[in-house]
């Protein structure tokens, strides 16, 4: 189904299955996951830390974490819903916001929810999806109490960087989802984190177990997806916004990863 918006919440549902290809994600935005039907893998970078959703579970994604998903055994339906943490806490400059997103951006990875939390989450998830009156701040304040939820879950964890978050990785992925429009090279990633090209590789493999130049295709391809379901804008001209070098470079890449070519996705999803 196509990507839809309410008050900065968008939700998407979409399949994944056992051939899908691992694609990291590093988002500014929170995530709610559900496994929707069969059951679902959810990966952290921090060591590989992985927990399977059977169907009805859902977990937490904090901002600026890289994690992945796959089918744990089949197919499987995953629903998102994705937000940025001002769409709950208000104003990055107000006092609730600075009070509570700080604990939030120190989680490491995801974090599993309650059986209640992914109802809540679910029905938020169809709330928005009927866009009837008042629907915004319904799923507003259901994510509010999810939110709470993994606040007081974690009020005494402190701070649990994972090895991806130490300043180096920080920085060269942040070069990555600033840059990927531009045509940059291994040894433009290694230099915004102050490495060689050589260090810049073993992070990368130790910490998610692809290269640089792998994980900035992965990642040029999650933003076509977002273009591909928001918009209609030619795939020649999404493949040149999200950095590819040509369409059939782009093309030929979008179907190693998803199974489908560009135009196939956006006939069979939207």
């Amino acid at each position: 189904m196509a990507v839809m918006k309410t008050q900065k919440i968008a939700i998407r549902e979409y399949v994944v299955g056992e051939s899908t290809a691992q694609h990291w994600d590093f988002s500014d935005s929170v995530e709610v996951l559900l496994s929707f039907r069969s059951s679902i893998r959810v990966m952290a970078a921090d060591g590989f830390q992985v927990f399977t959703l059977r169907e009805g579970e859902g977990a937490f994604i904090p901002p600026r974490t890289i994690s992945s998903v796959a089918a744990a055994d089949k197919n499987a339906v995953v629903r998102s819903l994705s937000f940025p943490l001002s769409a709950l806490l208000g104003d990055e400059d107000s006092i609730i916001y600075r009070k509570y997103s700080e604990p939030i951006l120190s989680l490491s990875g995801p974090v599993s929810l309650s059986q209640m939390e992914a109802g809540k989450a679910d029905r938020a998830f169809e709330i928005i999806s009927e866009r009837a009156y008042c629907s915004e701040l319904e799923a507003r304040n259901l994510l509010t109490e999810i939110l709470i939820a993994v606040l007081l879950e974690n009020e005494n964890a402190g701070i649990r960087a994972g090895a991806y978050r130490n300043q180096r990785m920080l920085r060269m992925m942040t070069f990555i989802k600033e840059h990927y429009t531009e045509p940059i090279t291994l040894g433009d990633i290694a230099a915004s984190g102050h490495v060689s090209e050589r260090e810049c590789l073993r992070v990368f493999r130790s910490s998610l177990g692809t290269s640089p130049v792998q994980f900035l295709i992965s990642y040029r391809l999650r933003e076509s997806l977002r273009l591909l379901e928001n918009t209609e804008m030619q795939i020649a001209q999404i493949a040149y916004r999200t950095g590819f070098e040509s369409p059939s470079h782009f093309s030929r890449s979008f179907r190693s990863c998803y199974g489908f070519s560009p135009s196939q996705w956006r006939r069979r999803f939207l």
